[in-house]
């Protein structure tokens, strides 16, 4: 078997289809596909380097690890970290991939340790390699110990199965919450408001929908008085190269709530492989009082069924309107690998520790900060 390394774009534009054609001999999700990574990267990769592994076995690509390097710095001191590609940054607390994980062909999981042996004689200055995010599945786990036995679960998801009609999705749901559904239901209809749910994951309305999006999602923001994900245009600009690609390649699941015309909510989202990946929302605050978001995601659900989707990811989080909908918990874990030389889980061990009190420190002066304003 033979590694190769990938450390500029220009080469990692020629594997668009030798990246995908792998993914459709693995396990994945929508975050590991070539047009989401190379996007992100030529968003976000500027003080980065690109370390895409590459494991071949007879002239065949059988494993892909799509890393990056990063230079961290806290008060004064560096560190340098391999991370999955498209790990960061956060942005205003927008956080970019839910799901990251190696691409390995099935039954090849040798080829995860070759990885690690070829990144502990790089060149570069690393003191540990921090995977994040990686979804709890039995593959990736027994993968992954095979190297470390620092994996820990540390972000919660919430998702349902979709079942055949609307009707059995209604029936699934607690009797407290299909109440609440329906007096919310019977509000609306008193106002005399029409409700609506408009795709605009087609390439003509994509621009529409997500000017939607980001307009709704500051003004949730503004109202609570936090300045929202969406003033960094970069992150704007990011959002809609993703819309934009994925409605090409049918991916896209971008639906706008209206009420007698008006968009109210906006849901952004992609449709990959059977399931849905709820990934940001706008809502108009001045109709919560119609629960335009459960509304929301009642409507687009019904599409998915219509649609024969099989499961509906909320993605990160544990929020209460999440829990509504009689969803199951899964974990998306971490995994810890120091670099393997003389004391090498000691100066790692070192690094936490300053980064751990450099955090604490930087809350605190945050807080001072704010009470000083």
């Amino acid at each position: 078997m033979r590694i190769s390394e990938v450390d500029n774009f220009n080469d990692f534009a020629t594997l668009k289809d030798t990246w995908n054609n792998l993914l459709q001999r693995s396990s994945h999700t929508v975050f590991s596909t070539w047009e989401w990574l190379s996007t992100w990267w030529r968003h976000f990769g500027n003080g980065r380097r690109l370390l895409i592994l590459l494991a071949e076995e007879d002239n065949r690509l059988i494993g892909i690890a799509p890393l990056m390097f990063s230079v961290h710095s806290m008060f004064g001191l560096r560190k340098g970290t391999i991370e999955f590609l498209g790990s960061g940054p956060v942005i205003a607390g927008a956080r970019f991939v839910n799901y990251s994980d190696f691409i390995i062909e099935n039954k090849h999981e040798k080829c995860l340790p070759l990885f690690f042996d070829y990144l502990d004689n790089l060149q570069e200055k690393w003191s540990d390699v921090e995977l994040t995010n990686i979804p709890g599945k039995q593959d990736s786990l027994s993968r992954l110990n095979q190297v470390t036995n620092n994996i820990k679960p540390v972000y919660p998801s919430l998702h349902i199965p979709l079942p055949a009609t609307s009707d059995a999705l209604l029936k699934s749901l607690k009797h407290k919450d299909k109440k609440e559904l329906g007096r919310y239901s019977r509000r609306l209809k008193k106002s005399g408001l029409k409700n609506e749910l408009v795709d605009c994951s087609k390439i003509q309305l994509t621009s529409n929908g997500m000017k939607m999006l980001f307009a709704l999602n500051q003004k949730r923001w503004n109202a609570k008085g936090l300045p929202g994900a969406f003033t960094d245009p970069n992150l704007c600009s990011f959002y809609l190269d993703i819309a934009e690609c994925f409605s090409q390649k049918g991916w896209l699941g971008l639906y706008c709530l209206n009420l007698s015309g008006k968009t109210v909510g906006v849901l952004y989202g992609f449709r990959y492989m059977g399931k849905y990946y709820a990934y940001k929302t706008g809502m108009d605050p001045a109709y919560r009082h119609f629960n335009v978001g459960n509304l929301l995601f009642l409507n687009v659900m019904e599409e998915c069924i219509r649609d024969g989707l099989t499961e509906f990811d909320f993605m990160w989080g544990t929020e209460a309107y999440k829990m509504q909908w009689k969803t199951s918990k899964r974990w998306n874990y971490e995994a810890i690998v120091p670099k393997k030389r003389p004391f090498g889980g000691f100066k790692y061990l070192l690094y936490n520790w300053y980064w751990y009190q450099g955090k604490r420190l930087e809350y605190f002066q945050r807080r001072l900060l704010k009470r000083s304003q």
